[in-house]
Formats: C-alpha cells, structure tokens, sequence
C-alpha cells in the first residue's frame, strides 16, 4: 500500500512543522520548569507552574534531544529539575501545581491536590528523558513506581485513582478514561525505558478495562465514572470538567483507545505472544464508532469534542488533539486489522491531517489547541498553546513500528543513524 504516512514529502513537512514546534515551545522556559504559554508565544506569569505542563514540554524536548535539536538537552536537564525539585510533595508524590519561591523550592497552591493526569505526564517525560541519555531520569522514575504503587494503582479495577487531597491525603471518588489512557501510554514509555514489565503490564490491564467500558457503553466512550467505574449518570451533580459534562461521551477517547489496543496488540505479536482477538475487534469498533459519531461535514468540518447521551453533540468545539489521535489511530490499525481496511484507513489518515493543516495550524509550528464549529479559534478550554506533545507525537510517528511508542521509535530510529553515520566515518 502505497500509505500517506510514508510519502517522502510529508514526512519532511511533519519533520520541518515538528523542528519549529519545539522552537515556540522553547520560549515556555520559565524560571523553574515551563510555564503556560499563550498564542502569542509569550508565557503567562499569573499562573501557578503547572506539573502537567512542564513534564509534557520537558518530554517535548526530550523527543528533540533524540532527534538532534541543538539545545534541547539543557531544556531537559531544566524541566527535571522542576520534576524532581519544586513539584514533589513532603510525602513522596507531586504536586499538580505550585507557586515558585525560588528555582529550587515552592509553595503549594490553595487546596491543593495530587493529580494522577499529572503524575501520568511525569512518568512520561522521565521515561523520555531517561531515553535520551538523562540517569537522573531513571532515579525519577524509581520514585514514581514507588508512588503509583502506594497511592494510585488500584489492584481491584485494574486501572488509576484521579485525585488525592493534598492536606487531608483524602481519595477523591471521580475516575476518568482520559487520565488511564494517558497512564497507559506512559507506563509503555516507562517499560521502554526500563524493561522493568510491572509497567507493561498494568497498561495491558487498563485497556483490558476499557474493552470492557466500551462493550458496555456501545464503543462510544464517557469520560467520567464513580469509584466503582459506572459511568456518571447525565443527571449527576457534577460539574462540566473542560466542557465534559456526566454521561458525555468523547470521540476522541474513542481514537487514542484504539490507537493504544492497536499498538499493544502489535507489541504482544513482536514478542511472540498471542493477543486475544477482543484486542483488535474492540479497537476497530472504538475507531468506527468515533469516526462515526465524531466526524462531520458542517460548518468547518473536522471532528466534535463531545456528543450527550441521545448521540446529540454537546460541545462543537473541534480540538487539535483529537484529531491528531484520529490520525494516529488510522496509522496504526492500518497494520494490525484485515488488510481490505488498510486502503480506507489511508484515506482517513489523509483526511485527518489535511484537515489539520486547514485548520487547526497556524503557521509552521504554530497548533491551534481549540477551534470553533464556524473555524475561529476558540478559548472555552484553551486560552493558549500549553501543549505542544499531542503534536509532537503525530508528527514524530513516521513510518516507524507500530509496536514502539513514538517515544521509543525516536530512540530507536536516531540511534540507528547516529550507529550508521558513526561507520560511514
């Protein structure tokens, strides 16, 4: 198959787009770790330092490091700093946010909180991080097993808590898929990084969950559930949490699901193990349902952000990582399902990242985070551009394996040329 994702031309257009990528995310450089950036490209002060934020942009910059980018090991050496200095707690874990007193200590916020969401973005950047050659992120990473295995895995369910109550050390009841996504993408990283396979397999057991949720819910995922993993009811006393109302379901979740089961299930077959066929036939079913619920012709096109539970979309807003995922998704089942689909998924690639050079860039490095149904930028979740990872990845991922992250295939594919171009010499 003659696929999009290995056309020569784009894949210097995605290598060109991630370079300037990485400049614009370098301006969030803060005094300590990396501050929220705004569309302007200038850091906005008033906010407290976010974990999430630093630990994707310090992964952001690991990839870059990887791949060459002169200056980007300084700006990892920056970000694990924050991660493993300001940012921890008294009692082992980290923070999600704080207020910088100076560039090796901080204040926590008021009311503080423990956030698995950020937790899950630390993991990631150390694992990256210790890829690219940083030993202090190995260290890291010893401490956040450490903590995921006293205060967030959860041996029953199989999956993550969401949030602890700082000063009380209290679990808060709210579960979210999104989070457990995120942890299952960066419990793969770590295992890359490690070899240490608790990791792998507690990623496995939480997409094993979510096949679960998915069959039970029509394969169109909801965000938010009870400790008990019932989703929460339309009716629940509950406020909306980033637009995301109770009963709610994502698109978007429904992509990065299958675009992990699609991975994990190539991973289990380059070890020599046989994947249960619920892997690929409930990844397949995740990504048709998105696509069908997600995508449509109106206005300026692209994918929703949220539908209600009639299937009637709640919140229009088109934003720049769902439809990265949806590319990514078609990226990787494209190798793993009957290869009659391959062609289709081809093109849904296609569609996706054209749509995405349509609308959701403005300029070369430049990702709109958040667009409105009429094709203006909208600011109800993002007022900025804070994240640069969600792009990162989509531009990273080539035509490299599928069973690799795309953290572990920017290891594997600059190692490889630097190995190459060391015996051309």
């Amino acid at each position: 198959m003659n696929a999009p994702w290995n056309n020569v031309d784009l894949r210097r257009a995605f290598d060109a787009d991630f370079d300037a990528l990485v400049a614009f995310a370098s301006r969030s450089k803060a005094r300590v770790g990396f501050a929220f950036l705004r569309a302007d490209g200038q850091v906005d002060l008033g906010r407290p330092l976010d974990a999430r934020i630093s630990a994707r942009m310090t992964h952001v910059f690991a990839l870059a490091q990887m791949r060459g980018i002169e200056g980007a090991a300084h700006l990892v050496s920056h970000g694990l700093a924050a991660l493993a200095g300001p940012l921890r707690s008294p009692n082992g874990s980290w923070y999600a946010e704080v207020v910088p007193t100076s560039e090796r200590s901080a204040t926590p916020v008021p009311h503080a909180v423990l956030s698995q969401r950020a937790q899950s973005a630390i993991i990631g950047a150390a694992a990256a991080a210790a890829m690219a050659g940083h030993e202090e992120a190995r260290d890291l990473l010893v401490d956040l097993e450490k903590d995921q295995d006293q205060r967030w895995w959860d041996p029953c369910a199989g999956a993550v808590r969401e949030e602890i109550d700082a000063s009380s050390g209290s679990r808060l009841p709210l579960r979210r898929l999104s989070t457990n996504l995120d942890t299952a993408q960066a419990y793969l990283a770590a295992w890359e990084a490690t070899s240490d396979h608790v990791w792998f397999d507690r990623a496995r057991s939480i997409l094993r969950l979510v096949g679960e949720i998915a069959a039970r819910c029509g394969f169109a995922l909801p965000d938010l559930y009870d400790e008990e993993w019932r989703p929460l009811p339309a009716s629940a006393d509950q406020d909306p949490v980033e637009l995301i109302r109770p009963g709610d379901t994502l698109p978007g979740l429904g992509f990065k699901a299958a675009r992990l089961m699609g991975q994990v299930y190539a991973l289990l077959v380059h070890m020599g193990e046989e994947p249960g066929p619920w892997m690929i036939d409930t990844a397949t079913a995740l990504y048709d349902r998105a696509l069908a619920d997600g995508w449509t012709d109106e206005g300026v096109g692209g994918i929703v952000y949220t539908l209600d539970p009639a299937g009637v979309i709640a919140a229009p807003q088109r934003m720049h990582w769902v439809v990265c995922e949806a590319a990514s998704a078609a990226r990787v089942l494209a190798e793993v399902v009957d290869p009659t689909r391959a062609d289709d998924l081809a093109v849904d690639y296609a569609r996706a990242v054209a749509w995405a050079d349509s609308h959701a860039r403005a300029g070369i490095g430049r990702w709109i985070h958040e667009v409105a149904a009429d094709g203006s930028v909208s600011m109800l979740v993002w007022e900025g551009r804070p994240d640069a990872l969600t792009a990162a990845r989509m531009l990273a991922r080539g035509s490299a394996p599928i069973h690799l992250t795309v953290t572990g295939a920017t290891a594997a594919r600059y190692a490889s040329q630097a190995s190459a171009s060391a015996s051309c010499r």
